[in-house]
């Protein structure tokens, strides 16, 4: 009973480890590639929205495109995204709404220190009035894991859990009275308005999930075989003995 609950799981474990470890491949794959398209300007983000609201397969096609914005910085109009840990510390990801002439693009300009123990909430030190940023559209591939359901501030600035850019556009273009892009953008580390910066394309390389997919499936023989060994007169036979039925 032991090795039939517990065998289809450990090989269920490898098969998804070698999932994730094709999906990175993809991911760094796709990210080298559009690092050599041309970079688009923020109207071209705005053309699905001009047309017809712009659909999930649109967003997703931008991913990882080099953008320029090129826009009006309010320094009161940004979004803590809270519980960042940067070489580990504590802090928040600053994601500022550029007023450009076709909307609100939303630039997460990277990490700042905060008080772990919650005392205070930092207040970044941001430009203020036009600003040309440069970066590239981030569209996560999963959702973050929150215990509530997220939704966007009623005023700015704000503090938020994860900064869900397809949710919060809506409200946010109601706040704002103008279009929000539901599409977030991640300044380049090199940019002068970047705090911390330093994004990664993948969390883990595709050699670590395929390391682990090898652990989990030799598991799983070790357990066939230690299955194998105890429940037949296999060992006997191999060391030359009788088999249990005539012992």
């Amino acid at each position: 009973m032991f090795t039939l609950l517990l065998f289809p799981g450990l090989l269920y474990l490898g098969f998804w480890q070698l999932d994730r470890a094709e999906e990175k491949r993809v991911l760094a794959l796709r990210n080298a590639e559009r690092l050599d398209m041309v970079t688009l300007s923020h109207n071209q983000l705005f053309q699905p929205l001009r047309q017809h609201g712009g659909s999930e397969f649109e967003w997703v096609a931008l991913a990882d495109r080099k953008v320029s914005v090129v826009g009006q910085l309010n320094p009161t109009q940004y979004l803590l995204v809270d519980n960042r840990i940067n070489n580990g510390r504590f802090g928040y990801e600053v994601v500022v709404l550029i007023a450009t002439d076709e909307g609100r693009v939303p630039v997460n300009l990277g990490w700042i220190s905060g008080d772990s123990a919650r005392r205070s909430i930092p207040e970044p030190n941001l430009l203020s009035g036009e600003v040309r940023l440069a970066g590239r559209v981030y569209i996560p591939t999963s959702s973050a894991y929150l215990l509530e359901a997220q939704t966007a501030p009623a005023e700015l600035p704000g503090v938020v859990q994860d900064y869900n850019a397809s949710n919060f556009a809506s409200p946010l273009s109601q706040l704002f009275g103008e279009p929000v892009l539901p599409i977030l953008v991640r300044v380049a580390p090199e940019d002068p308005t970047a705090f911390s910066a330093n994004w990664t394309v993948v969390n883990q390389s595709p050699a670590k999930h395929t390391g682990y997919a090898v652990q989990w499936f030799t598991m799983a023989g070790v357990l066939l075989l230690a299955f194998i060994v105890r429940s037949s007169n296999v060992l006997s036979l191999i060391r030359g003995g009788k088999p249990r039925s005539q012992l």
